[in-house]
């Protein structure tokens, strides 16, 4: 056998032709003269591909840049590629690199180089975060004119961590802005079905009033898209409350969609009250402002305690089924009377 292009003899032969010949027509491998990195300037994500990712490391970042741009004949396989980087300066690096082709049943090697670049940028979703961007808003309101401090901050945090929980690792789910207005908050979600969820608990656990709305925002890809409004106002209680009602006070241990399930603080039984009765509640104490009391004296039917508050003790009716885990207990004073309550609530 011999090459028909040089006439070189016993060697071996790929498709008529000695190996180096082979490989000067058929085997080549090209890369730009450079490569553009694109880093997110926000979160760090890398431009790759045409995608933004999530990098372990900036070196594997720009090895898999540099493999990527590399160009090879059709009928040939990469069987092996080694990158070398050299820094120029923080933003330029050389690469070096070394790579194994495969073409007709043999291998051949080849050396090419190229300049990564890197440059900063926006990613997708940090752009739409940095501009505001919502496809719906969760109105959260209190009963009156304004909300007060504690429950501002509480439901504050429970968007925010539903919201973190619902995201995973989504990053096109994001709460863009939050606005305090007059009587509440204003959250403003990149998609309505987190901000629909959030509401729908909100309705479900916390006794909350809900509603919602859409308007015509824009069209996208040809079809109408929708901007909605999911309104929800708090009863403005919570569990763990002391709420007034038909001249009884009641502790709130539980809420649920149309119901609160309050316990008479001075007979001890459970009640379900209805919502639709919610403009005769008034709150009493909230839960934060609960005191404790030192035990001084318990029979079956009384408890003495040390007022914390005067340092006088105060003999007090125990309400049906109290239960006392502790030396003190939760005292309660509101202007119906001064309770104890039981550590079974």
């Amino acid at each position: 056998m011999f090459c028909v292009e040089c006439g070189a003899e016993d060697c071996e032969i790929v498709d008529s032709l000695c190996r180096e010949c082979y490989a000067k027509k058929h085997v080549w491998a090209t890369i730009p003269d450079h490569v553009d990195l694109t880093i997110c300037a926000h979160c760090s994500h890398v431009e790759i591909e045409g995608r933004w990712k999530a990098v372990d490391s900036m070196k594997g970042a720009m090895e898999s840049a540099v493999i990527g741009s590399i160009s090879i004949p059709p009928d040939s396989k990469l069987v092996d590629t080694r990158v070398t980087l050299r820094e120029n300066d923080p933003r330029n690096f050389l690469a070096q690199v070394d790579i194994t082709l495969s073409s007709r049943g043999a291998n051949f090697e080849r050396a090419i180089s190229t300049l990564v670049r890197f440059k900063r940028g926006a990613c997708n979703e940090c752009s739409k975060k940095m501009g505001n961007y919502f496809e719906a808003i969760l109105q959260v309101r209190g009963t009156g004119k304004s909300m007060d401090d504690e429950m501002e901050q509480e439901l504050n945090t429970f968007v925010t961590e539903r919201m973190k929980s619902m995201k995973g690792n989504s990053r096109d789910l994001f709460i863009s802005k939050i606005e305090r207005v007059k009587g509440g908050l204003d959250f403003y979600f990149s998609k309505p079905q987190p901000a629909r969820n959030v509401a729908r608990e909100l309705q479900d656990t916390r006794c909350a009033e809900y509603k919602e709305s859409s308007s015509m925002w824009g069209m996208r890809e040809g079809e109408e898209v929708s901007r909605m409004t999911y309104l929800i106002r708090m009863p403005g209680f919570d569990k763990g409350d002391i709420i007034e009602y038909d001249s009884k006070d009641y502790f709130v241990r539980s809420m649920s969609k149309g119901s609160v399930h309050g316990i008479d603080l001075k007979q001890g039984d459970s009640r379900p009250l209805k919502m639709k009765e919610a403009s005769d509640f008034r709150l009493s104490v909230r839960a934060s402002q609960i005191r404790s009391a030192i035990v001084l004296i318990e029979t079956d039917k009384e408890i003495q305690v040390l007022d914390p508050e005067t340092m006088i003790p105060l003999d007090l009716r125990k309400p049906v089924g109290f239960l006392r885990e502790g030396e003190q207990v939760r005292l309660v004073k509101t202007r119906l009377g001064v309770y104890v309550l039981s550590d079974s609530w």
